[in-house]
Formats: C-alpha cells, structure tokens, sequence
C-alpha cells in the first residue's frame, strides 16, 4: 500500500496528474480524498495508464481501452477458477482434453 506522495515519487508523476485520474475514474483508490491509499494493482494500473499515453491514446478513448482490459483481465480469472474447478472435479482425462482445447485458444 502507498500513499499518492508516495506513488507520484516513485513513478515521476504530478500529484494533480494521479488526482486527475481518480477523478476521471480511471484508478480507485481506497480511503477518502486526501487520504487515499493505492494498492499494488493501483499502481501497476498507473504503470498500464502512462504506457497507454506514452502511445498517444487521447482522454477519450482511455475509458473504453481500460474496461475492455478489465474484462479481459476478468475473463482471465474467471477461465483460471473454472480450470482448477475442473481438474479437482473432473476424471484426468477430460481434464487433459479441456487443457488441450484451452492451450489451443491461446
């Protein structure tokens, strides 16, 4: 956990900048205002966020390009439950045979 001092020193950023991307809704600390606290995924998000600009993706498409990376992150997570669901439940053969067929989609 840090705080927004903390976190516009380590990556160089202005604390307006990060105060303009909480309002934007594009990070959501936890905490109130003037209290926030960023967790680990926070930060990688602010990572993800200047990499995104730093490719000249404008304030209007940023909200579109970070749900759809959401849920795609989302959808990840959820395929790792279901396959651990499967191998504790299923016989080894079927779950080799959905191992395969998921190994293929990648």
């Amino acid at each position: 956990m840090t705080d927004i001092q903390a976190l516009s020193r380590s990556l160089g950023l202005a604390e307006a900048e990060i105060h303009r991307w909480v309002e934007l809704r594009w990070l959501r600390p936890g905490g109130a205002p003037g209290g926030w606290v960023f967790q680990e995924m926070d930060v990688a998000r602010v990572r993800l966020i200047v990499e995104l600009r730093s490719l000249e993706l404008d304030e209007e498409a940023m909200p579109v390009v970070l749900s759809l990376l959401d849920q795609l992150h989302a959808t990840r997570r959820q395929l790792r439950l279901l396959q651990q669901a499967v191998e504790e439940t299923a016989p080894e053969a079927v779950s080799a045979r959905l191992r395969g067929l998921l190994a293929a989609e990648d």
